[in-house]
């Protein structure tokens, strides 16, 4: 009698019990950036990557990922990983990764020339970015 009881009960506090929320699917893009020149940076320098939706010509960029790492003297190649959720995705936008090296004052040093295309219409998930050099203004 006392089974018959508590074999429902149990079946109820079961499906009480809270579930971890799915999470998205993630789509990811391993970017590896260096640069020309043959130096090391001081320490204080740090590099910003960023994923951006670049479809519309006449509107600014929209940022999905971004990663900012403090280089602390370390020489290149310099490895970064992006993630944004595949939702966040329309696979008749265009995507591109950029990348740039600001000393410690903020001042720009290194920076993209070139557009990187990834993740849609044919575009890898992974791409190496050479930076160029800025002139001291």
């Amino acid at each position: 009698m006392r089974l018959a009881l508590i074999a429902p009960l149990a079946g109820v506090i079961a499906g009480c019990a809270a579930t971890p929320p799915a999470q998205p699917e993630q789509r990811t893009v391993d970017v590896t950036v260096t640069y020309r020149e043959r130096i090391l940076l001081p320490p204080g320098h740090t590099l910003k990557v960023t994923l951006d939706d670049v479809s519309l010509a006449d509107a600014p960029s929209r940022t999905l990922a971004e990663a900012t790492v403090d280089l602390e003297g370390r020489g290149p190649p310099y490895a970064v990983q992006l993630s944004t959720p595949a939702l966040d995705l329309d696979p008749r936008h265009e995507y591109a990764v950029r990348a740039e090296i600001r000393d410690p004052a903020g001042a720009l040093r290194f920076t993209t020339d070139t557009r990187h295309s990834v993740l849609t219409r044919g575009a890898p998930d992974r791409v190496d970015i050479v930076l160029v050099g800025v002139s001291a203004p």
